[in-house]
């Protein structure tokens, strides 16, 4: 009765992690060349609001969904 091999824990990011920091830091980037203001409209609401915290919040948004709609298993 043998037991498996243990590997060592891995040192370092793996590639997943290194592309995830370099969408975020592309994110970055992209919100703070996009500072005017813009016109917002939201069902009935309309609003003026930064650029950059329009996008933020459909980041946001779209790393929310992503993540309640992952398969867990």
């Amino acid at each position: 009765m043998g037991y498996p091999e243990q590997r060592p824990p891995k040192k370092g990011l793996s590639a997943k992690q290194w592309a995830a920091i370099a969408l975020v830091i592309l994110a970055v980037v992209f919100m703070l060349q996009n500072l005017a203001f813009v016109r917002v409209e939201f069902f009935l609401v309309h609003s003026t609001a930064p650029l950059w915290l329009v996008l933020l919040i459909t980041l946001a948004a779209g790393y929310a969904i992503g993540w309640f709609s992952r398969r867990r298993g």
